[in-house]
């Protein structure tokens, strides 16, 4: 699944629910039927169904899940003897229990029944989705919610074939996990939609989508492939989803050396949807901002995150599909595999892109993440649907990914691919936990991969190595030394990782236990420990090491200043650099730069610019900044001649970050002229350059534009725009209009699906803050109601805060209050707070002396 992440990695949606057990493993599923009918217009369904299994030893009781379902008519077939079975309802643990007056015999059988449902409206099982015109009804089973569709062993290990068949309005279409093989009418007004057998696969996996859907279609190595939408929107908006999944597939097809595991692909795009998207097997669902691309309004970064997320939801395909984690404490195997393989398809299609450096960056990310005290390890137990879903954050997919590249850097990526081929190769089908995968890499390519990634997945946090330079002879000698990082720089616990460090020059080495040794080089030339950047840890040099890698930083490659510069800011972050010696690197860095880096360093001036800045210091800061990114990219609106893309991405950054944080005059002018055209015609701008002239000018924004804004909302074409606009109003600063974007968040006008993300940029927005946080906590009961899928993206954006009073006060409100499923980023956002608490105590003089001076 790729998840909306908001503000940063550690926000994310995930499904809900309070209590769960594992189910008792005397009855094993192997086959479904299943048959359902929803009443679109009544909210209801009714279902038939029958599930085969084995019973392993002679039993009067079988369980499964069931949350809100209603049995009928429940009977077991054992040999040649059907029986009658009472029920019985067990809500707090999500199951339901057929009994039997006689034991059932070990062997097969077949479970028979009825049920009826209400088909919801918290994105989660069989739930509406609404245009304008229609209702339509969608499913989202991951991780524990096919329970609320259907009776069923909802874990991932009892995988199953399915046959499905869906009863529609005549009018409407069905889409499902098989192709339609037959359709049928059922009386006057509706049809019965058929669908081929699927593979064996996990209840999560399963997908039913009903309403006038419109498709077109490709196609890839033989396999037909589909993007789905509301009728017209495909045809007019999913060309490029299309083009990026035909790439893809053909990509993995080779990469993998098993074809494409299912039999068609469809991709449907749902109005309303609580992730990015979710890889059901063959029937892919995304959010429409996550797949429609309109060329003429659409900026080349959609481009660009559209393509990543269908490569990320295919990839799945063979990682969680065709081979499925056994439990979700390893669900780093499904979100971090298809996190770390989405890049590969991008990188040989649009070479452009320039990917490998987007990963580099992804990894300063989950560094900066695993920084905090609150992270937890890669794996993680969890038993509970509420625990499961706190497991899809930026440790199972940018840590996970990021760890993934390291041991690839570290084996080569042709003894990494095939590692990974013999893994599917052996496990397709089935299930697999981590030494699953470990042991079959250490069998391919000899090395240790079982240690070193037993260290990076079950324990907690990311290494801080701190390194000095020694010469004897012509030989560099590099004294290492590591303990874990942590952002407030206090003592860790005695924690060494086995660390496959790689050197340009030297080649590569395991570094074990607290100490140790790296020899090679020439004297001449400072170590840069970590090769391409693709290293999972922080490297902290000796001052005089430190020194000669900046009078050299030039001659390292692009992916290697990314790393240094970002260990470099996270030493900041940890209080073991003063911010000014960060600024004096900023000084000194190359430019022009990778759009990557350009956009790295503005995220650091931005954290800086909310940490550090008083009235005090803002003319000299606004000075500094403008100087600083001086250099990157032209700063002018219009585009020089012969500018590539991935260039006028960058000159997008410096002018937001010039605009923004530098109080630049001139761009500020510039970028409300520009919105004034947007406005009346938003084709006519550059879709690129439109998205910083809006901020900027929404920053800066009176009741006028205000007005304006929320005008576009109301005529917006596409989902995209009106996404565009709705973030705009949480720009402003005037506190009547914020008041007002506050009362339209938690409006009828925004879909649920919208309210973590606008919620969370309010709150980080300091002059809605305090009062988005007032409204928070009188709304809580309405959010929980609904969004109680989404809400870890709430909890997990209080880390804005930066004060004690601030941290007292959601201490007592949530003391009194359940986060349910947002506990765990609740509790990384109080550790944001005291961070930042320490951080502003720790550099600010440091900073007034770098400006004041």
């Amino acid at each position: 699944m790729k998840r909306q992440f908001v503000l940063s990695l550690l926000i994310i949606t995930g499904a809900a629910a309070a209590f769960a057990q594992r189910l008792p493993q005397t009855v094993i599923p192997s086959h479904y039927g299943l048959t359902i009918t929803p009443d679109l217009v009544a909210e209801i369904f009714r279902g038939e169904e029958t599930i085969d299994v084995s019973v392993v030893q002679p039993v009067t009781t079988v369980t499964l899940h069931d949350v809100g379902l209603t049995l009928h008519n429940v009977r077991i077939t054992s040999g040649s003897n059907t029986v009658s079975a009472t029920v019985s309802m067990n809500p707090s643990e999500e199951t339901v229990t057929l009994t039997t007056a006689q034991p059932l015999a070990a062997g097969p059988a077949t479970i028979a029944f009825a049920f009826d449902g209400t088909i919801g409206s918290q994105l989660r099982g069989l739930y509406l989705s609404r245009t304008a015109k229609r209702k339509y009804g969608v499913t989202q089973f991951e991780a524990t919610d096919a329970r609320r569709a259907f009776p069923c062993f909802d874990e991932p290990a009892m995988k199953a074939t399915f046959d499905i068949a869906l009863v529609v309005d005549k009018g409407d279409t069905a889409i499902s996990n098989g192709r339609i093989v037959s359709d049928a009418p059922v009386g006057s007004d509706k049809h019965r939609l058929r669908f081929s057998t699927t593979p064996k696969m996990s209840t999560y996996l399963v997908a039913m989508l009903v309403g006038d859907f419109d498709c077109i279609q490709g196609g890839a190595d033989s396999i037909p492939i589909r993007v789905c939408g509301p009728p017209g929107r495909a045809a007019q908006l999913g060309q490029f989803a299309l083009a990026s999944a035909e790439q893809s597939i053909k990509f993995y097809d080779s990469y993998y050396g098993i074809k494409y595991p299912f039999e068609k692909l469809d991709m449907i795009a749902i109005p309303d949807f609580g992730a990015g998207a979710m890889e059901n097997a063959g029937a892919i669902t995304y959010r429409e901002t996550a797949i429609f691309f309109d060329p003429k309004t659409s900026s080349y970064e959609r481009s660009k995150g559209i393509a990543g997320t269908v490569a990320h939801e295919i990839a799945h395909q063979w990682f969680g599909d065709l081979v499925t984690m056994k439990w979700w404490d390893d669900i780093w195997l499904n979100e971090g595999f298809a996190t770390f393989m989405s890049s590969k398809p991008l990188a040989a299609w649009k070479p452009e892109w320039n990917q490998p450096l987007s990963d580099a960056d992804g990894t300063i990310l989950s560094l900066t993440i695993d920084g905090q005290r609150a992270t937890r390890p890669i794996r993680t137990p969890a038993e509970t649907p509420a625990a499961i879903s706190q497991l899809f954050d930026g440790i199972a997919y940018g840590k996970s990914a990021a760890v993934l590249r390291m041991v690839e850097n570290w084996l080569g990526e042709e003894t990494f691919r095939q590692g990974i081929r013999a893994y599917l190769t052996k496990y397709s089908w089935s299930n697999a936990e981590a030494e699953d995968f470990w042991g079959t890499m250490v069998a391919v390519s000899k090395q240790p991969v079982d240690v070193v990634m037993k260290s990076f997945v079950d324990q907690t946090g990311a290494p801080l190595l701190h390194a000095s330079e020694s010469c004897a002879g012509e030989k560099v000698t590099a004294t290492l030394t590591q303990e874990r990082l942590l952002l407030r720089g206090a003592t860790a616990p005695d924690e060494t990782w086995t660390i496959p460090l790689c050197v340009e020059r030297t080649g590569c080495a395991t570094v074990t236990g607290k100490t140790g040794t790296l020899t090679g080089g020439r004297c001449a030339e400072p170590l840069f420990l970590n090769r391409n950047g693709r290293g999972y840890y922080v490297t902290d040099y000796a001052p005089d090491d430190r020194k000669a890698l900046r009078a050299n930083i030039a001659k390292l490659n692009d992916g290697e200043r990314i790393a240094f510069e970002g260990d470099e800011w996270l030493l900041v972050r940890a209080l073991r650099r003063d911010v000014a010696d960060y600024l004096d690197l900023l000084r000194v860095m190359p430019r022009p730069e990778s759009r990557q880096l350009t956009q790295g360093i503005a995220s650091q001036l931005e954290a800086i610019n909310r940490f550090l800045v008083t009235e005090k210091t803002r003319a000299a800061w606004q000075r500094e900044v403008r100087e600083l990114m001086r250099g990157y990219a032209p700063l002018t609106w219009g585009a020089p001649a012969g500018e590539t893309p991935e260039q006028k991405s960058t000159r997008a950054t410096v002018l937001l970050t010039a605009g923004y944080l530098g109080g630049d005059r001139d761009v500020i002018g510039g970028a409300k002229r520009i919105v004034e055209q947007y406005l009346n015609d938003p084709t006519s701008v550059d879709p690129t350059m439109a998205a910083p002239a809006l901020e900027i000018a929404a920053i800066n924004g009176d009741e006028a534009l205000y007005r304006r804004i929320r005008e576009a909302i109301a005529s917006a074409p596409t989902a995209e725009l009106r996404d565009r606009y709705t973030s705009l109003l949480t720009e402003f600063r005037d506190p009547k209009l914020i008041q007002q974007t506050i009362e339209y968040t938690y409006s009828d006008a925004v879909r649920s699906q919208d309210l973590p993300r606008l919620i969370s940029r309010l709150l980080s927005n300091p002059a809605s803050r305090d009062a988005a946080w007032i409204a928070l906590t009188e709304r809580w009961p309405e959010l929980q109601r609904k969004i109680p899928t989404s809400i870890m993206g709430v909890t997990g954006a209080l880390g804005g805060f930066c004060d004690p009073k601030s941290k007292a006060a959601i201490e007592a409100f949530f003391a009194k209050t359940a986060a349910t499923e947002g506990s765990r980023n609740l509790k990384r956002s109080l550790e944001s707070i005291d961070t930042c608490i320490a951080f502003r105590d720790f550099q600010e003089p440091s900073f007034e002396r770098a400006l004041l001076k």
